[in-house]
């Protein structure tokens, strides 16, 4: 074949092709353009995401104390609302405000913030039956407005054990921050809601439909259901819970009707008795088997949203904080323990005691005059003017006998270890032992917010002295301040919490336990994913014979003739010889005369006294005398717990006793 006659045929071959390919396009863009217009529209696609169920918070037996139900929920989808501009916009508002019954402006708020995040927001999060059913009906009334399947929190028990659950709400810009967090979750805000928000949440589901050019759905491409967030097992009681509440509540109505003004108002009045708080730990494991502050709030207001009215007047109460971890109360006369254990492991006594056997070697006269270097001097009164006698360190702490206790704080001062060398103990011995026991730091509780408090030494005084002009006195850090530190006044701040921590170690024969209140983190079926399981932060080196003394004095408290408890004890019933405990009265406010000091009443038990299985703390803002206020309200605890309901008897005061 001649070269004229092969290019012929590759031209032709070219005509044909490019003949196939224009008749093709020609095709396609005329014959189907229709017919593949309508397909493009159909394959548009739509993708919401359904919320997770938050993992059930449940009581050591099982018990629900925090779930999810469904709801149905009005969902503005900020892609489908109409423009700003277009009159639609007035309308779907309008509308939107009457339906709900929330005010025009707040839910035009709702539709730009949806708007701006290209996202959903849910204006009514709980639908009932009725509205659902108008929404769907009317929906070309509603544009950009759906009815969507979301789970709803649910606190079955209401107010019970609020401060330990939390509450739930929408997250703050650090929450969003995080990758797995977007605006439209809700998250933990206190409590165990919030510690173990990230095993509650679960993971949403997607459902993906497919829309055309209105957005009008056509059918689902594909679905995926959510995942719900694993559970929690507390170590809390309900049942002991409920005790707890309502014995703190019954408490505060004591301390108000001692104070003359059974309706007073703390927020107005600085007297009032302002809230009660308390804490039952079992100290051979850590675990916190109830865990209040009165008064409380109910979660449940969180679901849908608490008005700014509720929310400043719990706010002005402060029922949000947790005061078991969160309050920092003067230990008072409970703090004794500390000095008691240190007495008796380094043998630090007055210098008229040299025994802890010897009753008769320290005399309790009532006052005690503390010289100082210029020749002045000042006078300390025990809370007995009269004194209480000839007594020891076994005594002194059953009579709670502030000289006794002044008296150690002094063997200290005046025997500590100089820069010469010469002096037998460290000047901040009683802060060592306090440390040693978790006080003045966080006792690593699986709550948020927790607060250290306060040993104060040396250091501490001078650098305050330095930033913090007009907290402390002028002058140097002297034997007084030790001498107020060692009967829980002056600086020294506790945790209702830490008392009963530090007492757990001593009663258990030394080991500091992290306190815990969730035991394990389940899946749905069951399954332990991981267990929170008891861990100490530090084993006291304490002698069997310090431990049998501090038990056997504790039960001197509650039953020896001279004990400050006593008289609050006296109805309590069988087994009351198995209990213990130290009281404390804690100066807030100081009056012109003694009937116008404010004191916060304390309270500190044990039981059974041979074999703890419990330690009881109760705190009293201004509620008094520790002995007359805060004992008789931890007397009912103690009740259930060794003689159960049938055990308990009303809350009466007893006698005033420091």
């Amino acid at each position: 074949m001649s070269f004229g006659v092969r290019v012929s045929v590759l031209g032709l071959a070219f005509v044909a092709l490019f003949s196939v390919l224009a008749l093709r396009l020609w095709s396609v863009q005329v014959v189907q353009a229709s017919q593949l217009s309508a397909q493009a529209e159909t394959n548009q696609l739509k993708v919401i995401e359904t919320p997770a169920p938050r993992g059930e918070i449940r009581d050591r037996k099982g018990r629900l104390l925090a779930g999810t139900r469904p709801a149905l929920a009005a969902v503005i989808d900020g892609a489908l609302v109409p423009n700003a501009d277009d009159p639609a916009m007035d309308a779907l508002v309008q509308r939107l405000s009457a339906f709900a019954g929330v005010p025009s402006a707040d839910v035009r708020a709702a539709i730009d913030d949806a708007r701006v995040r290209g996202d959903r927001v849910t204006l009514v999060a709980d639908l009932t039956e009725e509205q659902a059913l108008r929404l769907v009906e009317y929906e070309e009334n509603f544009p950009g407005v759906s009815v969507l399947p979301q789970p709803v929190r649910i606190y079955p028990e209401g107010e019970l054990a609020a401060d330990i659950l939390g509450y739930i709400g929408d997250p703050n810009e650090t929450d969003i921050e995080k990758p797995d967090i977007g605006p439209t979750d809700t998250v933990g805000r206190a409590g165990v809601e919030r510690q173990y928000d990230d095993d509650l949440r679960g993971d949403a589901g997607r459902i993906i439909y497919r829309v055309d050019a209105q957005r009008d759905v056509l059918d689902i491409a594909s679905e995926d259901a959510p995942i719900p967030g694993a559970n929690l097992e507390l170590a809390i009681d309900i049942d002991l819970q409920r005790v707890l509440e309502d014995s703190l509540t019954q408490g505060l109505d004591l301390a108000r009707q001692a104070y003359g003004q059974p309706d007073c108002d703390p927020t107005e009045d600085p007297a009032c008795p302002v809230r009660s708080v308390g804490v039952v730990l079992d100290p051979r494991n850590g675990e916190v088997l109830a865990m209040a502050s009165v008064p409380g709030y109910d979660p449940n207001i969180f679901v849908d949203g608490v008005t700014q009215e509720e929310w400043d007047r719990l706010s002005e109460l402060a029922v949000f904080n947790n005061f078991a971890i969160q309050g920092a109360y003067a230990p008072a006369s409970t703090f004794k323990a500390v000095a008691y254990v240190a007495a008796l492991e380094e043998g630090i006594f007055p210098e008229e005691a040299t025994a802890q056997t010897d009753a008769g070697t320290y005399f309790c006269s009532g006052k005690l005059e503390f010289p100082f270097t210029d020749g002045s001097q000042q006078v300390f009164n025990d809370w007995i003017a009269e004194g209480h006698g000839p007594i020891d360190l076994h005594s002194a702490l059953e009579t709670s006998c502030d000289l006794y206790f002044w008296q150690v704080a002094l063997s200290i001062w005046t025997n500590r270890i100089r820069d010469d060398g010469t002096g037998l103990f460290p000047e901040d011995l009683l802060q060592q032992w306090s440390r040693k026991l978790g006080f003045d730091d966080e006792t690593g509780i699986d709550l948020p917010f927790e607060k250290d408090g306060l040993i104060p030494d040396r250091e501490w005084f001078q650098r305050a002295q330095r930033e913090t002009p007009g907290l402390v006195r002028d002058g140097p850090w002297t034997g007084g301040d030790v001498m107020n530190a060692v009967v829980g006044q002056g600086s020294v701040l506790t945790t209702p919490l830490q008392l009963a921590n530090a007492y757990a170690a001593i009663v258990n024969g030394g080991t500091l336990w992290r306190p815990r209140v969730v035991t394990n983190i389940t899946d749905q079926d069951g399954e332990v994913l991981r267990a929170n399981e008891p861990e100490s932060l530090n084993e006291l080196e304490l002698s069997p014979a310090t431990v049998a003394a501090f038990r056997r004095d504790l039960q001197l408290v509650v039953n020896g003739e001279r004990g400050t408890a006593r008289s609050a004890f006296a109805d309590f019933g069988d087994g009351v010889d198995e209990v213990g405990g130290k009281t404390g009265t804690a100066e807030v406010i100081k009056g012109e005369t003694a009937a116008e000091d404010v004191d916060t009443a304390l309270f500190v038990g044990v039981a059974p006294i041979t074999s703890p299985r419990y330690v009881v703390a109760v705190v009293i803002e201004r509620g008094g005398s520790g002995g007359r206020i805060a004992a008789p309200t931890a007397r009912r605890v103690l009740q259930y717990l060794m003689n159960g309901p049938s055990g308990m008897t009303p809350i009466v005061a007893g006698e005033e006793a420091d």
